[in-house]
């Protein structure tokens, strides 16, 4: 599992960036704003936390980096991701992201 994408950001993001991706993912995927509860959110929502919890300490960020390092492709190309609010995979919405040089993730429908 690639923890900068869980969280939508590229992995030269600064703290900030990863703090408020953190905040505005929990805001959507938190068990205590829906009305239902779903496991697919639910299992997200888990996994948004490991991601913040590992990202946003610094030796464990470090750690985490070192384990993953691999080779990058020198030209990134943006992602197209899919989404859907229910869990039905028919109704699922593709969208892209990009990201500005201080990571920021820019989703575009």
């Amino acid at each position: 599992m690639d923890l900068y994408a869980e969280l939508g950001v590229t992995p030269q993001a600064e703290t900030d960036v990863i703090r408020a991706a953190f905040r505005a993912l929990a805001q959507r995927y938190h068990p205590d704003r829906q009305g239902v509860v779903s496991p697919l959110w639910a299992a997200k929502m888990v996994r948004i936390n490991h991601a913040y919890k590992v990202l946003s300490q610094p030796e464990e960020r470090r750690a985490y980096d070192v384990s993953c390092r691999a080779p990058r492709p020198r030209n990134s190309v943006p992602l197209i991701h899919c989404t859907s609010s229910s869990a039905s995979v028919r109704n699922a919405q593709p969208f892209l992201t990009t990201y500005d040089q201080r990571g920021r993730l820019h989703a575009f429908v």
